[in-house]
């Protein structure tokens, strides 16, 4: 059962509710631990049923899908709950707020099956998956640079600081996959990877897998 990712899904809509809780039932490794209709009972029940992952909808009746977020965040009771944007809204503005709350992933209602399911597995991982369609411009939104524009000598130098072995993990983690699935990919081991991570943070100055993941789209690294 350690395996099992216990999922929460908060939205006021019952028909959504239902709607994913038949496209989850019966997938092997999630099991629905509880449902919530406003912010309110969403923070009861993480800290009640304790999920990993909640996906939490933008509007709620009371307080919003971010203020849910950020609130999960501030207490260390529920400080490891992986919560996970679910909403219609393609607004990148709307998006960048959800990150800074904490949010670790935000993605759209009319996303598939496989795309949420990646999403929730991604979070587990604490790996960031944000929906395609707004991937790159939240990117430009959460770290503005007016004016300033990487030259290809800039790219170039940021690249050859990397070895090859180096680059394809960067490479690996910016699509989304965990360091298990990049030492399979790669026929290494999970700690030569976990090595390789350590010298790609220290060489593009960045301190977790988030930010590698938005400074190399960003300079176009990858």
């Amino acid at each position: 059962m350690g395996d099992v990712i216990r999922l929460a899904i908060v939205d006021d809509h019952e028909i959504v509710r239902l709607g994913i809780h038949r496209v989850l039932e019966g997938e092997v490794g999630i099991r629905l631990v509880g449902e919530a209709k406003t912010g309110e009972e969403a923070i009861t029940l993480a800290r009640e049923e304790e999920p990993q992952v909640m996906l939490v909808d933008v509007k709620l009746p009371d307080i919003s899908g971010i203020e849910v977020v950020r609130r999960l965040k501030e207490d260390p009771e529920t400080a490891g709950v992986q919560a996970i944007i679910l909403t219609v809204y393609d607004d990148l503005e709307i998006a960048a707020e959800a990150i800074r709350a904490g949010a670790i992933g935000y993605i759209l209602k009319d996303c598939g099956k496989d795309q949420l399911l990646k999403a929730i597995t991604s979070a587990m991982e604490g790996v960031p998956l944000v929906s395609s369609t707004i991937a790159q411009k939240l990117v430009n939104i959460l770290y503005p640079q007016p004016g300033v524009q990487k030259t290809f000598g800039e790219r170039e130098n940021t690249l050859s600081s990397l070895t090859e072995r180096e680059y394809d993990v960067l490479r690996l983690v910016t699509k989304g996959y965990s360091n298990k699935a990049i030492a399979r990919e790669l026929g290494v081991t999970i700690s030569t990877v976990k090595t390789h991570l350590g010298k790609i943070f220290r060489k593009l100055g960045v301190e977790d897998r988030a930010q590698v993941i938005i400074k190399a789209i960003k300079e176009e690294i990858v």
